[in-house]
């Protein structure tokens, strides 16, 4: 791999939207964090009582804005602190360090720094409206029906923005007996108003509803699980991996690892969703490392309030659990769940590699680097995509098998502060509201794909279908400083012929996992299959965009909470 400016690399991390504080609150980190990641605190309260607290992320016109999830009974809200995420997340997240003979440079520590319910249901509506209140900023609706398109026309006569491509994947849950719990943003509220969500509700173990968030999950989409409990959590239904150390390549001139991606295409061969134990450790010293945290006065009382928040959080149960995976929409197929272990044992967030896995590690005096000095080892392009680099450069690009389209996002764990990755298009969503599609700009209207590629719009975002032989790239831009003087990067996808030629024989051999039994676009409809989910939205290329999140099971491992769903305007990568 050539050499990576460490400047450049260093200002493209820097002028990613970042959530705030990702440095500079409780702990700062030189590991970039995964933020676009879906996150979520699940705290085992009791054996039959679990809270669950979702981080919610939109971008788009507050009107537009709703959050839908299933729930096993109406549960207790509350509103959380979003900086207490960031302040989580950097805190536990993985530490790769080289070992000693690779650190004889001057760099950067990677390790911690300083220290009104309403009864609207009458006796033959086929919705029930068991619960409607206000909390915080959200007005708030848990409601229950056996019949799934009554239900989505319930959400839409009530303002709620979520768009008929949903009734299948709600079904998933009706049929198991779920109520389901939407928000929307009160008349007088804007998005900067959104907070995390808490939910409290009988349940004997968390679950992540993954197969709602298939709707509009970004691709090779991270997913953390922090589990709180008596003892260490493990998934009980999915496959977990082990923390893949000799995988990993650590570049010791930009002080970057290639973990996340290391991660994705460890769960595409498994063609499901796995998750890798980051941490499992006890509470109390953390808690009381949180509880001491310094906070400047710049950040005001929030920030206080939020770091007590989080403490209290942490001291309220005895040990933390934290799980990771990265999955496109096609690997969504199935609701993890997770479990106690019965003889669990701690693990460390800090991992010493071997300096075989540290490039440039001879240049720093040490022994020699990795055989394998591929720029292709920090891309993840899919279960049907191929690595190429692009360029002097090598840029980093995918080749896509037929079926796919490659999509280019903005990522803070990529070296270059951007990635690309091959979408399945029969995961494309059509949403047929009236006058939905009018919210959004067509993405396609000025081809960034170029003259070796058609532009196709992907749950509202720009995806290239390049020619055979040409791969996709990222390219980054980035907007006129505003009044505060902040620049902003925007992503578009590009066609380009890479520096060596993408095998014949990958075309040929490359095939695309089932999405299991989700019932996506197009998907045939089996004569068995009920009414309403025969015939749902054709394959096509049309914009449109919807977010998704919610769980199910009829089990009482129901575990509901996650990902922030319909319609989330999709940020113009």
């Amino acid at each position: 791999m050539r050499v990576r400016n460490a400047l450049a690399a260093t200002a493209a991390l820097a002028l990613a939207p970042t959530s705030a504080w990702a440095c500079g609150g409780f702990f700062c980190s030189s590991s970039p964090v995964d933020q676009e990641a879906e996150r979520i605190i699940f705290v085992q309260e009791d054996e039959n009582t679990l809270r669950t607290i979702v981080e919610i992320k939109y971008q788009g016109e507050p009107q537009n804005f709703a959050w839908v999830v299933p729930v096993p009974s109406v549960p207790e809200f509350d509103t959380f602190f979003p900086q207490a995420f960031n302040a989580l997340d950097v805190r536990t997240q993985p530490q790769f360090n080289p070992p000693p003979e690779c650190q004889s440079r001057d760099f950067a520590s990677d390790g911690p720094g300083p220290p009104s319910s309403s009864a609207e249901n009458g006796a033959e509506d086929p919705v029930m409206v068991l619960d409607r209140q206000v909390v915080g900023p959200f007005d708030v609706a848990t409601i229950q029906s056996e019949d799934p398109e009554a239900l989505v026309q319930w959400l839409q006569d009530n303002d709620f923005r979520v768009s008929d491509e949903m009734v299948p994947f709600i079904a998933l849950y009706t049929a198991d007996g779920m109520k389901f719990t939407a928000m929307k943003l009160l008349p007088d509220q804007g998005t900067d108003a959104i907070r995390p969500i808490s939910m409290r509700y009988p349940s004997a173990g968390p679950m992540i509803p993954l197969r709602l968030t298939a709707v509009a999950a970004l691709l090779e989409m991270g997913v953390k699980v922090w589990i709180l409990g008596d003892k260490r959590f493990e998934p009980s239904n999915v496959d977990t991996i082990e923390m893949p150390l000799e995988e990993i390549r650590f570049d010791a001139w930009t002080w970057q690892h290639n973990y996340a991606q290391v991660v994705a295409r460890t769960v595409d061969t498994l063609l499901g969703p796995a998750f890798v134990t980051e941490m499992a450790t006890p509470t109390a010293e953390l808690a009381l490392e949180f509880r001491d945290a310094f906070v400047p006065d710049w950040q005001g009382q929030e920030a206080i309030d939020a770091r007590d928040a989080l403490a209290d959080l942490l001291a309220s149960k005895p040990y933390l659990t934290r799980l990771y995976t990265r999955v496109s929409p096609e690997e969504m197929f199935i609701d993890p769940k997770f479990q106690p272990m019965a003889d669990g044992v701690d693990q460390s967030n800090f991992y010493m590699l071997p300096a075989a896995s540290v490039l440039h590690c001879d240049e720093a005096g040490a022994p020699p680097a990795p055989e394998s000095d591929s720029a292709c080892d920090f891309s993840a392009c899919g279960a049907a995509g191929q690595c190429a680099t692009v360029g002097e450069e090598e840029a980093l690009g995918c080749a896509c098998a037929e079926g796919t389209v490659g999509r280019a996002m903005l990522d803070n764990s990529a070296p270059s502060g951007a990635r690309v990755a091959c979408g399945d298009t029969r995961m494309n969503f059509m949403p047929r509201v009236e006058g939905f599609a009018d919210a959004f700009l067509n993405p396609c209207v000025d081809n960034p794909c170029g003259e070796h590629g058609e532009c196709v719009s992907m749950n509202g975002s720009p995806t290239c279908r390049c020619e055979l032989g040409f791969v996709t790239v990222a390219d980054v831009t980035y907007s006129e400083p505003d009044a505060m003087g902040q620049v902003m990067p925007r992503v578009s996808p590009r066609c380009a012929a890479p520096e060596t030629a993408v095998p014949e024989s990958f075309y040929v051999q490359a095939t695309l996992p089932e999405p299991g039994e989700l019932p996506y676009p197009g998907k045939p409809a089996p004569a068995s299959m009920s009414p309403f989910m025969r015939g749902t939205v054709s394959a096509g290329d049309g914009s449109g965009c919807s977010t998704t999140s919610g769980s199910g099971s009829s089990s009482p491992a129901w575990l509901l909470a996650l990902v922030p769903m319909l319609l989330r305007r999709r940020r113009r990568d």
